[in-house]
């Protein structure tokens, strides 16, 4: 039995890794390109499912292994040591740029600092206003409401008299497209927000008579019902010249190939950024021939840092880690959450 994409079988009680496990094999593969996304729990479900009870059951796992390396401990090197001996006769590890001759990909920072409009910064201070005083009141959930309002704001802020130079992220888009289009390549633009999906699917229809394609949750995976996911990027991939397709990170983050495009732009951030690379890689894998280029436009301001600049920092701390899969590229803990805020 081998599994594809067999990071969707990293928690215990979920559905899907309930089934696989209770398939009878000799022999079982699971392969992926992320065996940790958040916790060392994803390892060992990946092994409990490969070879049941090497690690022993998950409470005796998270006592020896997972808390101590979690925690990082002074003496986690040799606990990690041992974790890595354990797993070492099950795991062969490649990394892309071991097994195929890509071309250069490059990252591009100089959108890292998208000026924040004047109306970005009242909606901005009026979020934050509105959090300190339901906070104070002892409201619960306010502060992921006030994380979201201020995410939403910086990619676009929805107030009926904005313009575009009320978005200055917007703005940058149509300016990079631009340019883009002069080479006459292709871009993915990568946002998880149907609202942003929407609004951007209007703005590239007006600015460049573009009728994108949305792939999201709500595309077809059965092809008996319409063309499946792979076949509308196929369509998209067939269009000669300059075009642009819209993807959830959530839905499209993984399990497609879109070689074509060259130009990856993370619109919005993902919380993790290991489903952030696998997003890029839909366009930098084995079949693409042109140098691939990563944005991630973020609103800044010289008096604070804001939502987006700080989760900017904190996914480029977790990134560095991101080649030992025994050092969890997690997703933001509360902690975490509120050093962003």
């Amino acid at each position: 039995m081998i599994c594809d994409e067999a990071q969707k079988i990293k928690v215990p009680t979920a559905m899907v890794t309930k089934a696989a496990k209770a398939q009878k094999a000799d022999f079982k593969i699971a392969c992926t390109g992320t065996p940790v996304e958040n916790s060392l729990v994803d390892l060992w479900c990946l092994f409990d499912f490969i070879q049941e009870n090497l690690m022993g059951s998950l409470s005796e796992f998270n006592k020896e292994y997972r808390r101590p390396i979690e925690k990082k401990d002074d003496e986690d090197n040799a606990i990690i040591d041992e974790l890595r001996q354990l797993i070492e006769p099950q795991v062969l590890r490649r990394m892309k740029h071991d097994v195929a001759e890509l071309p250069a990909k490059h990252e591009i920072n100089d959108c890292k600092n998208i000026e924040i409009s004047t109306l970005q910064r009242t909606l901005y201070k009026q979020v934050s206003n509105d959090y300190r005083s339901l906070s104070e009141q002892g409201h619960k959930g306010v502060m992921l409401k006030a994380l979201h309002d201020m995410r939403m704001i910086c990619a676009h802020p929805f107030q009926e008299k904005a313009t575009i130079k009320d978005s200055p992220k917007a703005e940058w888009l149509i300016n990079t497209l631009e340019t883009i289009k002069q080479k006459n390549e292709k871009v993915i633009i990568f946002t998880e927000f149907r609202a942003i999906q929407v609004f951007l699917k209007r703005l590239l229809l007006e600015r460049f008579g573009l009728n994108v394609t949305t792939v999201n949750g709500d595309s077809n995976t059965n092809s008996r019902v319409g063309l499946t996911r792979q076949g509308i990027i196929d369509k998209f991939q067939e269009t000669n010249g300059f075009n642009v397709i819209i993807l959830s990170t959530v839905a499209v983050g993984f399990g497609v190939n879109i070689q074509k495009a060259n130009h990856v732009i993370h619109y919005t951030r993902s919380w993790n950024p290991a489903k952030e690379d696998q997003a890029t890689d839909r366009a930098y894998r084995i079949g693409q021939d042109k140098e691939v280029f990563v944005y991630y436009p973020s609103i800044a301001a010289d008096d604070f840092e804001t939502f987006e600049i700080k989760l900017d920092k904190l996914l480029s701390s977790k990134r560095s880690l991101a080649d030992d899969m025994l050092k969890p590229n997690v997703e933001l803990t509360q902690e975490l959450i509120q050093s962003i805020y």
